[in-house]
């Protein structure tokens, strides 16, 4: 799929046409909600005064490497908290959590071991917690890794593999393993609790997936895969899926292309005009100013994600059969 991706625009080009990772997608394959707050803010970090307050405990030397602290540490500090441990205790305990779940699984570094401490700073009040638009950092991120992964130097890359594996099982039959598993969200958890039957498809083979890929039909790309599956979704959330607009993860900014894929959300697909140029966004990283608060540094592109229903991507249903026209094509 990294040979498919192409950074000028966030899509995978497919013999059936350009298809994408969406905010849809996200929603239904890791259950996080898409809509909300921006995940953003200062990298900078004071390690001592910001672990002794939302963790209770300053980590020991060797526990932390610049303003990141390893997963381990996190795990076996805080994995064994009582039933009689006091609130405190508890609430520092779920925070750890959910650091090991950013840095391990939705936005993992290359290292996979250790996570910014930058995202505790978001989690002091965990019933705002929830407010932010967790979904669309990971995507942001994901983006970003997909996008550095195309350079022909890179041997490997961070984001979340999970969230990518499971958009081209649901989205591609040609590659997807038979699963004995029940549609439960989220939908990750069909393909992640076994008895997986590769017996069809391609299972450890690059060549046999560039072969299969390569000579796909048109009918085994999955325009609309979730259309069946029975889930109450609340409606910012549906709206924010279609929003031609910025993701954000502090120093990430990548664009949200909809309008690439309309088919995606069952609209006719028009031929695309030319993408907008990310190079400059592309060429930021948190190593540009470690006290740089990102909130301000993009505070246009966060007005535009905060105006995002006035970005929803418009057009004429299709009729039938999800397919693009010839002179797309051509």
């Amino acid at each position: 799929m990294v040979e498919r991706w192409r950074p000028e625009t966030h899509t995978f080009h497919l013999p059936v046409g350009e298809c994408t990772i969406t905010l849809e997608d996200v929603y239904y394959i890791l259950g996080l909600n898409v809509s909300g707050i921006p995940v953003s803010g200062s990298n900078f970090v004071n390690i001592k005064d910001v672990c002794q307050e939302y963790l209770g405990v300053i980590p020991p030397e060797g526990a932390t490497k610049g303003n990141s602290i390893k997963l381990k540490w996190l795990k076996d500090t805080f994995d064994n908290v009582g039933e009689n441990a006091s609130e405190l205790e508890k609430q520092a305990s779920c925070r750890a959590y959910i650091l090991r779940m950013i840095g391990g699984l939705l936005m993992p570094d290359k290292s996979n071991n250790r996570v910014h401490l930058k995202y505790l700073s978001l989690l002091g009040d965990l019933n705002k917690a929830s407010h932010y638009s967790w979904g669309s950092a990971v995507l942001a991120t994901l983006y970003r890794e997909l996008c550095l992964a195309t350079k022909p130097n890179v041997m490997s890359m961070g984001g979340c593999a999970l969230l990518l594996q499971n958009w081209a099982w649901y989205r591609l039959s040609c590659v997807a393993p038979d699963a004995p598993n029940a549609w439960i969200f989220p939908l990750a958890q069909r393909f992640n609790s076994g008895g997986l039957n590769f017996t069809k498809v391609p299972h450890n083979d690059i060549e046999g997936y560039r072969n299969t890929i390569d000579h796909m039909m048109v009918q085994e790309f999955r325009w609309r895969p979730y259309l069946g599956f029975q889930h109450e979704v609340p409606e910012q959330e549906i709206i924010t899926w279609a929003a031609c607009t910025y993701l954000h993860c502090y120093h990430i900014i990548e664009k949200h292309h909809a309008d690439r894929v309309a088919l995606q959300f069952s609209f006719h697909q028009q031929i695309p005009q030319p993408p907008e140029d990310m190079t400059l966004y592309h060429e930021i990283d948190m190593r540009r100013g470690i006290d740089d608060n990102w909130s301000v540094v993009w505070k246009d592109e966060i007005q535009h994600w905060n105006e995002r229903q006035n970005y929803i991507l418009q057009g004429q249903y299709v009729e039938g059969v999800l397919r693009h026209t010839n002179e797309y094509m051509n």
